[in-house]
């Protein structure tokens, strides 16, 4: 097993809700007999969580304080989630969460109905095309990935190949109007395309944006040749891009992302900067995530971001049982209040803050409302709990 070595006391006013959410991500969570019994019959039979990618594999649970976190599950996460502290349990009040003297109230995220056995019209299950995730779902027009990143389940489960995109619009109305769980908003996502797929990629901006005019419609992609025309997107009313840093460290990038090391971070950069200065402040984010290289290089990632207009999000790593990663253990809490805290000042002073500022969507992301303008929004809609 192996864990980047990271030193630093932390000492913060941080409630029990909050301090549970760091833990939860690091250590995962049990769920009792009780609790378990009552949620499956909830959940109609359907999986507990959205396990599509490896940074949604657990349940996702609202606590206190407006606290959404998306806690990895034995079932899912056997590599490193095996005798958690942590345990969502049930009493005559409802769910909660409880363990190393923390405890907090727990609303338990309901799959759609969608995610059971429905299928398109030429025989496929929707979730072939689109997962919700929150009040957002995930929209993959490519299967596979064009790269081949270590830490990403995606290239290691599927072969790649371009999806119908007729089908993958059928399944997102099926998702926006779900009886259970309607999304809210739209994330189109990877994998990455090869280049002779970018006018594919092209298209299904084009006839999302343009089958989904009141929908947020956001794209988080790699800025790979002839992809985005940025003015193009604007006009058809993109709500947010995501250009994902994911390291910033230079070796690390070589070794652990190398197809997307070859274009070089400060092309990456540079697009983030005239992508906010086009689409205007809050609405280009990137992602780094936490646990795969030094913290103060993931802060100096931070503050790079910011620099550019961007909005930096922090994603804990953590190892998917199917990647070359499988036996890096993910930060623990320690390190992950401690980036928190380190990175909100960064971003404070640079005018910004740690997005994503929907509250329902910081479930797998090292974000906290009490640090987000407003303390976040729901300006989607709560989604449904138990």
């Amino acid at each position: 097993m192996t864990r980047i070595a990271w030193s630093g006391t932390v000492s913060s006013s941080l409630t029990a809700a909050e301090l549970l959410k760091f833990r939860l991500l690091a250590e995962g969570l049990r769920i009792s007999t009780r609790a378990l019994d009552a949620l499956t019959d909830l959940n109609g039979g359907r999986q507990l969580t959205p396990a599509d990618f490896a940074s949604t594999s657990g349940v996702i649970l609202r606590l206190d304080d407006d606290v959404w976190v998306n806690a990895p599950i034995p079932a899912y996460n056997p590599n490193f989630v095996q005798a958690p502290d942590c345990t969502l349990d049930l009493d005559d009040h409802g769910l909660f969460i409880h363990g190393e003297a923390l405890e907090s109230r727990a609303g338990f995220w309901l799959a759609p109905a969608y995610h059971g056995d429905a299928l398109t019209a030429s025989g496929r299950r929707h979730n072939y095309y689109a997962f919700t995730h929150g009040d957002r779902v995930r929209l993959a027009p490519i299967q596979g990935c064009a790269m081949r990143c270590q830490f990403c389940n995606v290239p290691y489960e599927d072969a790649y190949a371009t999806k119908d995109i007729d089908e993958m619009v059928a399944t997102l109305r099926v998702a926006l109007s779900d009886p259970v769980q309607p999304a809210h908003h739209v994330l189109v996502s990877g994998g990455t395309p090869v280049p002779r797929d970018v006018d594919f990629l092209r298209t299904v901006y084009e006839r999302v944006l343009t089958e989904f005019p009141a929908t947020h419609v956001d794209i988080m992609m790699v800025p790979v040749d002839g992809l985005f025309d940025l003015h193009r997107l604007r006009a058809l009313g993109v709500h947010e891009l995501s250009i994902n840093l994911e390291l910033h460290d230079d070796e690390r990038a070589r070794s652990l992302m190398p197809q997307k090391h070859l274009r070089g971070e400060r092309r990456y950069l540079d697009f983030i900067a005239d992508a906010a200065e086009l689409l205007g402040p809050g609405r280009v984010r990137s992602m780094l995530m936490v646990g795969l290289e030094p913290r103060d290089v993931t802060l100096a990632g931070v503050r790079a971001i910011a620099e550019r207009g961007g909005v930096p999000v922090l994603s804990p790593f953590r190892p998917d049982p199917v990647t070359p990663l499988r036996d890096w253990l993910p930060p623990t809490a320690t390190d992950l209040e401690e980036t928190y805290l380190r990175a909100v000042e960064i971003v404070e002073a640079a005018g910004t803050y740690l997005g994503p500022t929907c509250l329902p969507c910081t479930h797998n992301t090292v974000t906290l409302a009490r640090s987000l303008p407003g303390g976040g929004t729901y300006e989607h809609g709560l989604p449904v709990l138990a």
